[in-house]
C-alpha cells in the first residue's frame, strides 16, 4: 500500500493552515493525501479547520491525554504509522527528538517548525538537537525537515539559495562580509490582537539577543543597537531590533565562513513586548506581599491568549483588524574586485505578505497574518522537497534546514518553489546595490 498519510500532532493556527496548503499542492499535482491528527481537544483542531470542512473526510481526528503512546509505537496506532509518509510536530518543540525517533523507526520524513533555542545543550553547543538523528534517518533512506515555516524557513531557502550561488562562482576576489536579517510584524487593530503565542513571543523577544560579529557571538541586551530598516509596501522605516532566532545558529552551520551575522525584528507586535520590558513588567522579581509571585508571573497570567479562528475572522471582516504586513528581507554585503579597486555590495533577498484581507472567503479565513504565511510556507517547502525525494534523488536524506534543502534542490524545484509562494500570495523581490549608496 502507499505510503499517503500525513499525521500531524497537534493541530493549532499554523498546523491548521499547513494541512490545508499540503491539500491543495496535492490536488493540483493530481495526487491524494489522507491526513491524521493526534491532538489533545478533538473540537479546536475541528474548529481550526472551520472553513476546510470538505477535508474532513480525508482526516481521521485521534484525540489522547498525551502523544507518548504514538512515540512508543502502540498497536492501536499501527494502521496509521504503516502508512505515514510524512510525521509533522505542529505542537511544541519538545516533540521534536521523539517524534523524529519514531521517524527512524517507520522510515518516516518529518517536519518540525522551531527548535529549541534556549535549552542548555543548544546553548552550549550552537547545533539544533535534530542533528543527532542525522545518520539514523539516513540509513533509513527519510528526512527531517527542521525550522520550516516563513522565518525561519523560507527565509533560510531564499537566502540559502543565494548565498549557495555566490559560492558557486568560487571567485577568490569575492568576500561575504555578513548577512543580516530584518523581519517585520506589524498589524493596525482596534484590538490587542497576537498572531503568535503571547507567551512564546515574551519568551523570544525578552532573550538577550546574539549576533555574530568576526566570528565570535556576541551578547547584547534586550532592545539595545536599534536599526531603522525600510521594508517594500511601508511609507517610513521600522525601528529594529536584534533577536536571538534559529536563522542566526542555522546560517552560521551551513555558511560558517560568514563573519558576521544578525537577525533583527521590529514591528507593532515587538514594540508592544518592549513596552512590556521597559516597564519592568517582564522582571523576574518578587512582589512583595507574594513572594511567591513574581512581575513576569503575573503579566503573563493576565496577557490574552490567542484567539480563536473565528474570532481573527470577525475582527477581519468587521474591520477591528485593518490591515496586517509580514516581511522578511536580508541584507548579503559581498566585497569583491573591479578593476583593482575592492568594490561593495549589498544584495537584499525577500519577502512580503501584505494581503492579509484577501483570506477572507478562502479555506483560510481565521488565520493570522503570521500563521498563514508559515504554514504555507512550510507546506510548500516540505511538498517539493517530498516529490523530489520520490523521484529517487539521493540528496533528500537526513536533517535538512532551510538553506541545506536550497543546496540538495535542483533549480527546478527551486523555481517552483518561487513560484508556489507568489501563488499563495507571498511576494518575493531582489536587488543589487553599491553599499556607497543610500
Amino acid at each position: 500500500m502507499p505510503r499517503d498519510k500525513v499525521l500531524f500532532f497537534g493541530l493549532g493556527a499554523v498546523g491548521s493552515v499547513l494541512l490545508v496548503c499540503l491539500a491543495e499542492l496535492a490536488e493540483r499535482d493530481g495526487q491524494a493525501l489522507r491526513f491524521v491528527v493526534f491532538t489533545r481537544d478533538r473540537d479546536k483542531a475541528c474548529d481550526a479547520l472551520f472553513h476546510a470542512e470538505r477535508l474532513f473526510e480525508r482526516i481521521d481526528f485521534e484525540q489522547l491525554d498525551d502523544f507518548g503512546a504514538v512515540f512508543a509505537q502502540d498497536p492501536r496506532y499501527a494502521a496509521h504509522l504503516g502508512d505515514a509518509l510524512v510525521l509533522v510536530n505542529s505542537a511544541h518543540p519538545d516533540l521534536n527528538e521523539p517524534m523524529l525517533t519514531l521517524a527512524e523507526a517507520i522510515s518516516a520524513h518529518a517536519v518540525d517548525l522551531a527548535s529549541n533555542m534556549y535549552d542548555d545543550e543548544t546553548q552550549r553547543t550552537l547545533t539544533f538537537a535534530q542533528y543527532k538523528h542525522d545518520v539514523g534517518l539516513r540509513a533509513r533512506g527519510v528526512a527531517a525537515f527542521i525550522n520550516l515555516g516563513i522565518s525561519p524557513g523560507v527565509t533560510n531557502f531564499l537566502v540559502g539559495s543565494r548565498l549557495h550561488e555566490i559560492r558557486a562562482a568560487a571567485r577568490r576576489d569575492l568576500t561575504i562580509e555578513r548577512v543580516d536579517l530584518y523581519l517585520l510584524e506589524d498589524i493596525d487593530s482596534d484590538e490587542i490582537v497576537f498572531s503568535w503565542s503571547p507567551l512564546i513571543a515574551l519568551e523570544e523577544l525578552a532573550q538577550r539577543p546574539r549576533v555574530l560579529e568576526n566570528g565570535r557571538l556576541v551578547v547584547l541586551e534586550p532592545f539595545s543597537s536599534p536599526r531603522s530598516y525600510r521594508f517594500p509596501h511601508e511609507q517610513r522605516p521600522t525601528r529594529q531590533y536584534p533577536l536571538y532566532q534559529e536563522e542566526l545558529l542555522s546560517f552560521h552551520r551551513a555558511f560558517p565562513e560568514i563573519e558576521g551575522l544578525g537577525v533583527w525584528s521590529g514591528g507593532s507586535e515587538v514594540e508592544l513586548v518592549k513596552a512590556l520590558f521597559k516597564l519592568n513588567l517582564l522582571s523576574k522579581r518578587s512582589i512583595a506581599a507574594r513572594p511567591e509571585l513574581t512581575v513576569e508571573g503575573v503579566v503573563r497570567a493576565i496577557l490574552p491568549g490567542m484567539n480563536r479562528p473565528r474570532r481573527i475572522e470577525e475582527y477581519l471582516r468587521t474591520g477591528v483588524i485593518r490591515s496586517a504586513h509580514f516581511a522578511a528581507a536580508a541584507e548579503i554585503r559581498i566585497s569583491e574586485v573591479i578593476r583593482n579597486d575592492r568594490q561593495t555590495l549589498i544584495e537584499t533577498v525577500g519577502l512580503s505578505y501584505h494581503r492579509y484581507a484577501g483570506l477572507l472567503d478562502t479555506p483560510y479565513a481565521g488565520a493570522t497574518y503570521i500563521s498563514y504565511p508559515t504554514g504555507v510556507g512550510a507546506a510548500i517547502l516540505v511538498w517539493h522537497a517530498i516529490e523530489h525525494a520520490r523521484s529517487g534523488d539521493a540528496g533528500v536524506l537526513g536533517v535538512l534546514s532551510g538553506e541545506e534543502l536550497a543546496r540538495v534542490l535542483p533549480q527546478h524545484r527551486v523555481e517552483a518553489v518561487r513560484r508556489d509562494l507568489v501563488a499563495w500570495d507571498i511576494d518575493l523581490f531582489d536587488s543589487v546595490r553599491d553599499a556607497s549608496s543610500p
